[in-house]
Formats: structure tokens, C-alpha cells, sequence
């Protein structure tokens, strides 16, 4: 009689968009997989996302001339930018290293290697959620980008003609045509692009518990552990060892863990210059305004019409993993936008804050290990980490399946700060 052989054991550590992702696209491999986090997996920073399929954020973040802006925006209350002073000793080596990837060179490379992810996201989004069975919680109304003025506008000529060049699809609206898709703007949206590929979940949470349902019908082990170091047979890991005493063996390891990411990547000899970039927003149940369209405004805060009502969020905190919400940086969204909005009733609104793993390229992890070649790491997607969530596990299924990437992967190397 011939015996069968048992299954390798994957862990993932981490519950978030990438860990469900990739553990979708494992089920085709022959893996005993756990999911080994802090947090349920619809308690995760995905869950507090503004909900989109954003395909046109190709740009990173660091970009010329970006220095001279800095100042400016710290000294506005109402600014996208906040740094903790406390924070700022250790954030300095990763801002030197944010500065230096706006260089010309670097921002076009750094923009072609996104919109390599970002061409097939929409369709990988539309597989995940017709076999999961979450199609009713995605709505195609694509987004209205908003300006002041026509002069605003075209201080973002080149990003608009690059994403031109690059295949996504645009028109330019005029202030008629705002008022004519969403009646409820006011006189602050001038103009704007209107992207129609552009999607939008109305319950991220609900997105990741379906997936997480899903996951473990079809088998997979989810337990709620921190995972705090490594166990090494013959200098090679074997195990995730959990806070509590419990321990995760595997034949292979993939580290999808956010923002806690680096801290985990350095303990396997792979150091990466990881930031907590937290981001705000607030949820408005009864706004009051029939709202359909994502809307994203050119002082870098978006909304989105949602099953529970209206998310404002947006903004960027620098500030670490430990340090208490500051929600004035939530208050501060809601002035905004009614200034485009003078009607919006925003009483009773419930304020979020999570940690959006940043790296100074803007570019994500998704690679294996230089030192161990049962490791994998997936994280430091940033503001668009729901977007190429499923993008991001199939190629990581692909990468520890031993098959040949859809897209190639050097640029989102562990080692490219080595």
C-alpha cells in the first residue's frame, strides 16, 4: 500500500489583505497553511481603508522638489503631512532614504514598476471576489479627481499625461459636468479628471471577512498570536514562535505582517527600512448627501460613499507603531472637505486610525529571502495595499510555487537597501 505524504506546513504571519490574498492563490499548492496574527483578519488596516481599486496611484511618493514642500505642510494644521517630534530621531534615516528616491530617474522607474502591478489588479479583484462570493460589495461608479482651479490642475499635467502614456483611461471634466455625476459639490470643485475604471468597495471589513470565511472553509488554520521571533534548526528556521509560548512549525514562512513587517525581517538577516505612515478617517453615518462617485481632492484626502455612510480619510502621520491617535488629524479632514461640500452634516462620526506600512520607494516587498530560501516576505504596500492585495498573492503563490512571476519582481527586492 502505498503511503501518502503529508502536506508541507506554510505559516503566514499576518491576517491582512496580502496574508488572505496569498493564502487564496496557495490553496491551488499542495500546503497545510496557518495564518498566525495579532489581529482578526477583519480587524486589520485594510478594514479602515478608504475601499479602493485605485489603478491610476502608480506615482510614489517622494518626488523632485518634494523638500521644499515639507516645511509648508508641517506648518499647516490642515496639511497632508504631520511628524511627531518625538519620532523624529528615528524616522531620519528612512526620510534621508524617502528624499532620495525623488530623484527624475528614480520616480519613473519607481512609477513604471507600480503601474506594472497595477494593470492586472481590477480583473485579479474581480476573480477574488466572484469565487469568494463578494461581488454585491463592489461598485464600478469610478472616481472624480477634484481642483480648485484649472491652475492647480495643471501643476499635475505631467502625471496626468504620464498616466496617458501608461494606458489608463481619463476624461477631463469641467465644473458642469462635476455637478451634473455628484449635485452635492460646491464652488471649491472647479474641474478634475473623471477615471471610470476606478472601483470601490462600500465595506472593506466585510470584503476581508468573506475572504477570511472563505479561507477557512477551504481548510486553512487562523490563530490569533503575535509572533515574535524565530526558531533555527541547523541555522535554518523551522518555526514562528508565538508571544503566548506556542509554536508555528513550517517548511516555509511567508512574513505579511504590515508594518510589524521589518521587525521580523530582521531577525532572518534581512534588514529593510520600514515605516508606520499612519493614516485617519473618519465614517459619517447620516451625512445628509447622496454621494455615489469616489471622490479624491487635490489636497491628498479622499471620500467614499459606503454601506455605513460617508469615509473621509486620507492624510499622512509619521509617528511610530506605539504612539497614542492623534485625531485632530481626523478633524482636520472633515474642514476639508466642507470646504467642497457645504452641506455635509458631519455629527456623529466614528474616527479610525492604522498603520500603513511605508517604505521609502513607495515600491512593496514581494520577494524571497537573501538568506533562507524557505522565506518570503509580502508588505509595505502603503496607501494601496487593499488595491494589489490580490496582484500581491499571486505572485507570491507563483514565487513560492516555484513558478515563473506574471510580472517580474527585482524591483521589489528585499535586499534593494542592502
Amino acid at each position: 500500500m502505498t503511503s501518502v505524504a503529508p502536506a508541507k506546513k506554510l505559516v503566514i504571519i499576518g491576517s491582512g489583505i496580502i496574508g488572505l490574498c496569498s493564502a487564496f492563490h496557495l490553496l491551488r499548492q499542495d500546503w497545510e497553511i496557518t495564518i498566525v496574527s495579532s489581529d482578526p483578519a477583519d480587524d486589520t488596516t485594510a478594514c479602515g481603508s478608504a475601499g479602493a481599486i485605485a489603478i491610476a496611484q502608480v506615482f510614489p511618493a517622494s518626488e523632485p522638489g518634494l523638500g521644499l514642500k515639507v516645511p509648508r505642510w508641517l506648518l499647516d494644521p490642515l496639511g497632508p503631512l504631520s511628524i511627531r517630534p518625538g519620532h523624529m530621531p528615528k524616522l531620519m534615516g528612512w526620510l534621508v532614504k524617502f528624499l532620495a528616491a525623488g530623484t527624475s530617474a528614480r520616480v519613473e522607474a519607481s512609477t513604471r514598476a507600480l503601474a506594472s502591478l497595477m494593470a492586472p489588479a481590477r480583473n485579479h479583484h474581480f476573480e477574488l471576489i466572484k469565487e469568494i462570493n463578494a461581488q454585491h460589495l463592489l461598485r464600478q461608479n469610478g472616481n472624480l479627481w477634484l481642483y480648485h482651479s484649472e491652475r492647480s490642475r495643471n501643476k499635475d499635467a505631467k502625471q496626468w499625461a504620464m498616466r496617458k502614456q501608461l494606458g489608463i483611461k481619463f476624461s477631463a471634466v469641467n465644473k458642469e459636468q462635476i455637478l451634473e455625476r455628484e449635485p452635492a459639490l460646491g464652488p471649491g470643485a472647479h474641474c478634475g479628471y473623471f477615471i471610470p475604471d476606478w472601483c470601490h468597495y462600500i465595506d472593506p471589513q466585510a470584503l476581508l471577512a468573506n475572504l477570511a470565511d472563505y479561507l477557512r472553509n477551504a481548510g486553512v488554520t487562523f490563530v490569533q498570536d503575535t509572533v515574535g521571533g524565530f526558531e533555527f534548526v541547523d541555522e535554518r528556521p523551522v518555526a514562528a514562535l508565538g508571544e503566548n509560548g506556542s509554536k508555528f512549525k513550517f517548511d516555509a514562512c511567508l512574513v505579511a505582517a504590515g508594518a510589524h513587517s521589518a521587525r521580523l525581517s530582521a531577525q532572518l538577516g534581512d534588514s529593510f527600512p520600514l515605516e508606520s505612515e499612519r493614516g485617519y478617517n473618519t465614517m459619517l453615518p447620516s451625512t445628509g448627501l447622496d454621494i455615489k462617485t469616489y471622490l479624491t481632492f487635490e489636497e491628498h484626502f479622499v471620500l467614499t460613499p459606503m454601506a455605513r455612510g460617508l469615509r473621509i480619510g486620507g492624510a499622512a502621520e509619521f509617528a511610530g507603531l506605539d504612539a497614542p491617535p492623534n485625531y485632530a488629524r481626523s478633524k482636520a479632514l472633515l474642514k476639508l472637505a466642507r470646504r467642497y461640500l457645504p452641506d455635509l452634516n458631519d455629527e456623529g462620526g466614528t474616527q479610525w486610525m492604522g498603520h500603513r506600512p511605508s517604505t521609502p520607494d513607495s515600491l512593496p516587498v514581494i520577494s524571497r529571502s537573501t538568506e533562507f530560501s524557505n522565506i518570503y516576505y509580502g508588505f509595505g504596500h502603503g496607501h494601496i495595499g487593499l488595491t494589489l492585495g490580490p496582484t500581491t498573492g499571486r505572485l507570491l503563490s507563483q514565487l513560492i510555487g516555484e513558478d515563473t512571476p506574471d510580472i517580474p519582481l527585482s524591483p521589489f527586492g528585499i535586499d534593494r537597501y542592502s
